[in-house]
């Protein structure tokens, strides 16, 4: 390499990661990739040679929160230009109509090329939009913690071969995927190698983890996978992101809570109770079933949260199928509620329904519903008042370096609220105990001066 191309090669890179956990494993494996390049990471945009953006597509907001990303990127090069690179669902999606579209971006990587965005950010190519998935995605992949270094992200599968009506994912990513168990394995060893405590386990349907395989079911390859995490002598704690209602049979509930180490979190997303509105979706379930489901779990597990989402102004819903769901939302007893309202997705099955919601109508039902979620969220967050948590320290709280946040066990990172501590200064990554003092719909307030963790 001549004086001249060294001098000529980027050195400062910014990276935005946008959307679901997915994205965010795939991120990191970007900045591992540009870190193993020479490149240095930096929080100023202004000062990058190159802009990485790992975009999603799966509603009309999150399209939009891309794009408007990427344009605020572009806008910030002040007559340099560094090279920006759009990746993931977004390219996927749209091809090369993306480069047309936003004429400010210089390369596309979709799904199936996400192996090779270094090449993307440092040469001369402007599309890498395979069509099907490569062998490298089986392989373990190299990543660096973009976050928090205790607590990281394991893509057990990609894609998913359900069909909800409602769903673009499918189109996008293709049919689900999962990755071997060895490579897995591999990969967490490095995370908890690199400090990691807590893993989360992540994909479109993590509870049909192996199902795809001839000759296996939804159930025991997760939990084999996940006794083998277990071994792992420094992690503290297995996270399920998401577990769909049908896999979750008595054997495969029991198997979970016999497994160490992983917590009894369930993230099911119910997306609607009417039955109705259950077979327009194309869930394949019925709302006897997610109600035997919800007493399973808690027949099996002293203590589990539940959490779930909702979509409301889906086409075809009215007004008896919305109070159904609103119902339930305030009588289900659920730790957690997640809210969408309907994107109308081209390609998918809903969007050639008829008796569509009117746009008014389903902000209407948005905003009531999510009153009621609320409501029922702090009730059931006020009956943690007085109790003694495990917590694990995140590190100084956003609002001031003098105060902590962490999370319970009942604490998905990213996803529902934190705890904030008092009474001391416990370094990021370390399990404390407290006692809840105060509550609110999502967060928790905890003094430390309880003594050690049992």
């Amino acid at each position: 390499m001549t004086q001249d191309s060294r001098l000529k090669t980027p050195r400062r890179f910014h990276l935005v990661a946008l959307g679901c956990p997915k994205a965010r494993v795939e991120a990191e494996a970007t900045l591992a990739a540009l870190l193993a390049r020479g490149l240095r990471p930096t929080d100023d945009p202004g000062k990058a040679d190159v802009l990485v953006v790992h975009t999603c597509a799966f509603v009309e907001d999150a399209r939009k929160e891309s794009v408007d990303v990427l344009l605020e990127l572009a806008a910030t090069r002040r007559g340099r230009r560094p090279r920006l690179v759009a990746v993931g669902c977004l390219p996927q999606r749209y091809g090369e109509d993306l480069l047309r579209m936003l004429p400010e971006v210089d390369a596309v990587v979709g799904c199936n090329d996400l192996a090779r965005v270094a090449d993307a950010a440092l040469g001369t190519e402007r599309v890498l939009l395979s069509q099907r998935p490569g062998a490298q995605e089986m392989e373990p992949l190299a990543s660096h913690a973009s976050q928090l270094r205790h607590v990281r992200y394991l893509k057990v599968s990609e894609g998913c071969s359900r069909r909800c009506a409602f769903c673009a994912i499918p189109a996008i990513r293709g049919p689900a995927r999962s990755r071997p168990q060895a490579t897995l394995v591999e990969e967490a060893r490095r995370m908890v190698g690199d400090g990691a405590v807590e893993l989360v386990l992540v994909a479109q349907d993590v509870s049909r983890y192996g199902a795809d395989r001839l000759g296996d079911r939804a159930g025991p390859p997760l939990l084999r996978l996940l006794e083998r995490l277990g071994r792992l002598p420094a992690l503290r704690r297995l996270r399920l992101l998401y577990l769909y209602p049908d896999a979750l049979d008595a054997a495969f509930l029991r198997g979970l809570r016999e497994t160490p180490k992983v917590v009894p979190y369930f993230d099911v997303p119910l997306q609607h109770v009417s039955d109705a509105m259950l077979r327009r979706m194309r869930r394949g379930t019925r709302r006897r079933n997610i109600d035997a489901l919800l007493d399973r779990i808690r027949a099996t597990f002293a203590e589990p949260t539940i959490r779930s989402t909702f979509i409301v102004g889906h086409p075809g819903e009215t007004a008896a199928d919305f109070r159904v769901l609103l119902r339930f939302a305030r009588t289900a007893g659920l730790d957690r509620i997640g809210l969408f309202r309907y994107s109308d997705e081209e390609g998918t099955a809903a969007f050639g329904m008829a008796d569509k919601v009117s746009r008014g109508t389903g902000w209407a039902r948005f905003r009531t519903l999510r009153a009621a979620a609320r409501a029922a969220m702090r009730e059931k967050q006020r009956l943690l008042r007085g109790r003694v948590v495990e917590v694990l320290v995140d590190g100084p709280a956003p609002e001031s370096e003098w105060l902590r946040v962490g999370r319970t066990a009942a604490q998905a990172p990213e996803i529902d609220g934190v705890t904030y501590l008092t009474g001391g200064l416990p370094p990021a990554g370390k399990f404390v105990a407290a006692r809840i003092t105060r509550t609110s719909e999502s967060d928790l307030v905890a003094d430390l001066r309880v003594g050690p963790v049992g």
